[in-house]
């Protein structure tokens, strides 16, 4: 019995990362990503995550205004304030989180399925915000790292917006 349990477990992980694979996140892109993040995310860099937290979000409402009604819905009147910096260091982590799971698939995709679940259904955030909160950094991080793979991040990224975005609203 233990030895069937144990073939099922190695089936469903050998399962998800074929999935992870046809969607060309490889785990050579896996692990790329994950320097890239760790160079620009280093802990002793808390400055500069709100820095770059900052660039983004200014990408992201310049491209698409209507960002900015999300944060009113959130009682996030100004960018200027501890709550804005504290919203955007949240983002951050959340992104860390799957960053961080990236090599374990099926820990990642429930953590996927959370997230579409808090942030699609509850709050009411649209496909269209992630794919514009995947643009926006996929235009930000090349300029604070050195070493960006914009093929790796692509890869993977889109990866991670594109299966949180497919559960919720159009």
């Amino acid at each position: 019995m233990m030895f069937t349990w144990w073939i099922l477990v190695v089936a469903l992980a050998a399962g998800s990362s074929y999935a992870f694979e046809e969607d060309c996140c490889s785990a050579e892109d896996r692990k790329e990503v994950a320097f890239m993040w760790h160079a620009a995310w280093h802990s002793s860099y808390t400055a500069r995550r709100v820095t770059i937290m900052r660039a983004v979000w200014e990408d992201l409402v310049h491209n698409h205004p209507e960002a900015r009604e999300m944060m009113k819905k959130k009682g996030i009147e100004s960018e200027d304030t501890p709550e804005f910096r504290a919203y955007m260091i949240k983002v951050v982590h959340g992104l860390d989180n799957l960053i961080n799971l990236l090599d374990e698939p099926l820990i990642l995709e429930e953590q996927l399925h959370y997230m579409a679940d808090k942030y699609g259904a509850k709050v009411g955030l649209k496909k269209s915000y992630f794919e514009a909160i995947i643009d926006s950094f996929e235009s930000v991080l090349p300029k604070v790292s050195s070493c960006f793979n914009y093929g790796a991040w692509h890869r993977c990224f889109n990866r991670l917006g594109k299966s949180v975005s497919e559960k919720v609203q159009a």
